[in-house]
């Protein structure tokens, strides 16, 4: 088969480290997903009218889709035309995994999206809020008439192929369909505190649970398509069942270990020789090649970031929500990543066949005629979750830098501010015939739910606040305009509401206030391009310990004002990528130049 990469990385012996150490509480580091609905975004800001785009139109126009599609329908178990194109027998691959295997996660991911809009409206910018929750009831309603005796839930091996159920993780999604399941059960549960769809969910993490682990009678087996893992941590936030953070936990470390009760083999290896399959994507050298599907190696043996970028991501996501070795490998793929392969604009993935990392650092084309670019809208919102957790973690001014950055141009790139079109791909050029041209949709549609919930759990990207005794320790991530309000240890209520500018202009007022008695920590940063940075009064700034931040100590009511000037900037690539361009930037905008060969520029 044809391949990308010229030869297979051996997935290493088993180490048995990560699975057998005692399991560990994660760090209390709350997801923006718990956090998210206690901040209001002001709405005339310049984040909040991007948000109610997708209140308003977004969301909409996405629930047409799901439903033109056929996906909308499919909890109703019955047969759609495009299985008759697409049916595969016993799991076994002919082609590249086939649209509707996706069906489920993309259902998923507007049932979370929709959640996170109607958590935050109170009735306002969400005009279509009525028509949203009946969807939402009633696709509930057909899951659970869907679900299995055992707890199975999946519309495709339901439907069309019971034979091939769970018998390829490699290829198949059915783990990633339950991970954006559970994260939509998770999103409807803290908006509506109705537990039906979390509890079909609990039991569809129960039957895993018991098929796949490392016990004497389970399939030591893992996502072909890192997701669960990130959501079964995220479950645990919610449970505190130490099961499912072993389960979590289990899902990172084991990939690549070769069983000795598989023989020695790989998982996916042992897995296809069981369905007597020989088949494997054109992104594989050969059977045993593990890179695009993240299995090539131990998470801590890995010095590059390799394969494709989605599953990668997702998977350091997982990894980056842990402790020990496994924060640490996070810490080191993400900073791979963004160092050696991650373009000006926050796009990551620069090979088109895999949707994914190349081999080798810098490699960074601007164009498919150059050789690549890819950059998907999944992979810079993977990026942002993964900044997030190392933040939550320890301050860092280049992981919120790098979030801003992936959020104001790949991301936020990634619709039409009609919410009518969406990009998968953000090529950074387009060659001869080349158009760059948003679609109404895909085949494969995962990037504009993902986008929605992104935009509806954006207040959980600002800033996070800790308290402890008499101190409220607030760290800002993002700058953006909005009011949170924080519920203290004695039962008392503190506020913090940000005013800010960006990203047009650097600067920022924030007004604080508490009960008497209290006193505040505010982490300010100063992004990398700030020149001439002030705070106001300039006496509060008392530490700069954390890179790319400075510490100040408050009395329970101050207001500040922090500002900065953001000159114009010419920023050049590493002379690695051979790239001899220059970029134009202001503050985190990476700004677009076009050229006389675009037809669509009359006049010019």
């Amino acid at each position: 088969m044809g391949s990308t990469y010229s030869a297979p990385v051996q997935p290493a012996p088993r180490v048995t480290e990560e699975l057998d150490k005692p399991i560990l509480r994660p760090c209390e580091r709350p997801h923006p997903q718990e956090t998210f609905d206690q901040t209001s975004i002001a709405s005339d800001s310049f984040y909040g009218k991007i948000r109610a785009i997708y209140g308003q139109r977004v969301l909409k126009t996405q629930l047409e889709q799901l439903r033109k599609q056929g996906s909308y329908e499919a909890f109703k178990l019955g047969w759609h035309p495009k299985f008759d194109i697409e049916k595969l027998q016993g799991a076994k691959c002919t082609i590249s995994s086939p649209p509707t295997l996706l069906w489920d996660s993309d259902v998923g991911k507007w049932i979370e999206a929709a959640c996170y809009f109607l958590s935050t409206a109170d009735g306002k910018g969400l005009p279509h809020a009525s028509e949203f929750v009946s969807a939402i009831d009633e696709l509930i309603a057909m899951m659970a008439k869907a679900q299995q005796s055992d707890g199975y839930l999946g519309t495709y091996f339901t439907v069309v192929d019971k034979a091939g159920r769970l018998k390829n993780l490699r290829d198949m999604h059915e783990m990633y369909n339950c991970g954006h399941l559970l994260e939509a059960a998770l999103a409807h549960y803290r908006w509506s505190e109705d537990r039906k769809f979390l509890n079909i969910m609990i039991r569809y993490v129960d039957l895993l649970m018991k098929t796949f682990g490392p016990g004497e009678n389970q399939r030591h087996g893992y996502p072909g398509h890192p997701e669960l893992e990130l959501a079964i941590l995220r479950l645990y936030s919610l449970t505190r069942d130490p099961r499912h953070y072993a389960f979590g936990r289990y899902l990172v470390a084991a990939r690549s270990q070769r069983e000795p009760s598989l023989g020695g083999k790989p998982f996916f290896v042992w897995e296809a020789e069981q369905r007597k399959d020989t088949f494997f994507h054109a992104s594989m050298a050969s059977i045993d090649d593990g890179r695009y599907h993240q299995w090539h190696a131990p998470l801590h043996d890995q010095d590059t970031i390799l394969g494709h970028s989605v599953r990668a991501l997702y998977l350091v996501t997982a990894a980056s929500d842990l402790d020990g070795t496994l924060l640490n490998d996070a810490n080191r793929l993400w900073n791979d990543c963004v160092d050696n392969k991650m373009y000006v604009t926050g796009g990551i993935g620069s090979v088109p066949d895999i949707e994914g990392f190349s081999e080798f650092p810098h490699f960074l084309p601007n164009s498919h005629d150059e050789g690549g670019c890819y950059a998907e809208t999944c992979a810079s919102i993977a990026c942002m979750m993964i900044c997030e957790r190392l933040l939550s973690q320890k301050l860092s001014g280049k992981a919120r830098d790098v979030m801003e950055r992936c959020l104001l141009n790949n991301v936020l790139g990634g619709a039409s501010l009609d919410g009518k079109r969406f990009y998968y791909a953000n090529r950074l050029a387009t060659c001869g015939n080349e158009v760059a041209d948003r679609s109404e949709w895909f085949e494969v549609c995962c990037c504009p739910p993902n986008l929605s919930r992104t935009m509806g759990l954006l207040g959980g990207y600002m800033w996070s606040v800790k308290t402890k005794s008499q101190t409220i320790s607030l760290d800002i991530y993002l700058y953006m305009s909005g009011e949170r309000t924080v519920k203290l240890p004695s039962g008392e209520i503190a506020t913090v509401e940000m005013s800010s500018e960006m990203p047009w202009y650097g600067k920022t007022t924030l007004r604080l206030q508490a009960p008497v008695g209290y006193e505040w920590i505010v982490q300010i940063p100063e992004p990398e391009y700030a020149v001439i940075f002030n705070v106001s009064p300039p006496s509060l700034i008392t530490s700069t310990d954390v890179e790319g931040y400075h510490s100040l100590f408050l009395p329970a009511r101050s207001t500040i004002s922090v500002t900065f000037d953001m000159p114009v900037r010419l920023l050049a690539p590493h002379p690695a990528t051979h790239q001899d361009t220059l970029a134009i930037a202001r503050g985190p905008i990476i700004y677009a130049a076009e050229s006389y060969d675009n037809t669509k520029m009359e006049g010019e």
